[in-house]
């Protein structure tokens, strides 16, 4: 069966993906296969979204249109007030599970989706990215061999107008390799699939993370199993000044030094505090120079500015 005239004609083909038509006339999910050994295997794949109405449409796309049926699809929409669940709506013979009510984030989110789980390999997808051609397929071949417990694949970061903006390769994420992330040698998050057992050992993200729950999981995963890596691109990440690791930089600092402190890389967290500190000083002095600058002082003596003192 298949449910056809979805996708927008209007839209651009999507970055990776060979045109427009591409993402059209999918088939819906199947079921595990007893006659294909390659179908033995289920994908879920948790959304979490909230007011993104403009790029949800285009991860649901890049994963109906792989070439492996045996996925399925889970929505967690923290309440979105703008067109998310009007194109949710249009891809509902696709999808598994929808919620859409207000939580606590992107972290129980993604925790409560996963709850709602069946499949034997997981991995979440924001509702600004999405996945390549092959890359379910790629995914299901990698974790036939039992001993895989967490892949990581390689991936693109894109602009939002679909220009390439940089590569990042597979890694084994060991935590060495973890901790090289601050010398920015990170991963695609995109690109990351693991088995439920792992996750369940782990007990998911930790939700009091809002943007780095994901490097907090890869440290929990690492320090129980030998991830695998594969020389292929999987994911596709969009990069771009709403996006929340960028809107919200400046929390980056405080949820690494907590991830530090969590599992005991006390080195690194030295080194942050210290370059915190260094950053504090500087503004501190640049704010000095300001004040004791003559117009600063003008201002102030006319009453146009208010006096700043110590408390």
């Amino acid at each position: 069966m298949m449910v056809t005239g979805f996708q927008n004609q209007s839209r651009p083909p999507l970055y990776g993906w060979p045109s427009a038509r591409s993402l059209q006339n999918a088939p819906l999910p199947q079921s595990r296969s007893v006659d294909d050994s390659n179908l033995n295997l289920k994908i879920s794949i948790v959304i979490p979204t909230l007011n993104q109405g403009n790029t949800i449409e285009d991860t649901i796309c890049s994963i109906i249109n792989q070439d492996y049926p045996c996925y399925e699809i889970i929505i967690m929409d923290g309440g979105s007030n703008d067109s998310t669940l009007e194109v949710i709506d249009r891809y509902r013979p696709y999808l598994a599970h929808v919620t859409s009510a207000p939580d606590k984030g992107q972290s129980q989110a993604i925790n409560r989706g996963f709850e709602r789980a069946s499949g034997d390999i997981f991995a979440w997808l924001n509702s600004d990215d999405y996945y390549l051609p092959g890359t379910l397929a790629k995914v299901a071949d990698t974790f036939s061999n039992p001993s895989i417990e967490f892949l990581v694949g390689a991936g693109d970061v894109i602009s939002m107008d679909h220009k390439f903006l940089r590569f990042i390769p597979e890694r084994i994420l060991n935590r060495e390799a973890l901790i090289d992330w601050k010398d920015d040698r990170w991963i695609m998050q995109q690109s990351c699939f693991w088995r439920p057992s792992l996750w369940h050992r782990v007990g998911g993200v930790d939700e009091s993370l809002g943007l780095l729950m994901d490097y907090d999981l890869w440290f929990k995963f690492s320090s129980i199993c030998e991830p695998a890596a594969v020389d292929h691109k999987l994911g596709i990440m969009r990069y771009y000044p709403e996006a929340k690791t960028v809107k919200f930089r400046s929390k980056t600092n405080q949820e690494l030094a907590y991830v530090y402190a969590k599992h005991g890389i006390f080195d690194e967290l030295r080194e942050l505090v210290a370059s915190l500190v260094e950053q504090n000083s500087a503004l501190e002095a640049q704010l000095s120079t300001i004040q004791s600058s003559l117009p600063v002082r003008l201002l102030k003596r006319l009453s146009l500015l208010p006096l700043v003192t110590d408390r």
